[in-house]
């Protein structure tokens, strides 16, 4: 499954990228401040959506001031 994923801090777009990485995903930098990412295969399109829905909200726990948006 593919998503657009946008930030409102572009600094922290390759650290939010380099986690995804970490953990199966992979992404490419479309804009300053966005990339699309691809989950791993085998996860269907509800389990993909939870999953990196999960994941973006723990990393903006830790970064509160972080706007992200996540589509597809």
């Amino acid at each position: 499954m593919t998503f657009k994923l946008e930030l409102g801090d572009a600094n922290l777009l390759g650290e939010l990228m380099g986690a995804l990485a970490h953990h199966g995903c992979l992404t490419d930098r479309i804009a300053p401040n966005a990339c699309h990412l691809v989950t791993p295969r085998g996860w269907s399109a509800g389990e993909a959506r939870t999953e990196i829905g999960l994941f973006v909200r723990a990393w903006q726990a830790r970064h509160p001031r972080v706007e992200a948006v996540l589509s597809g």
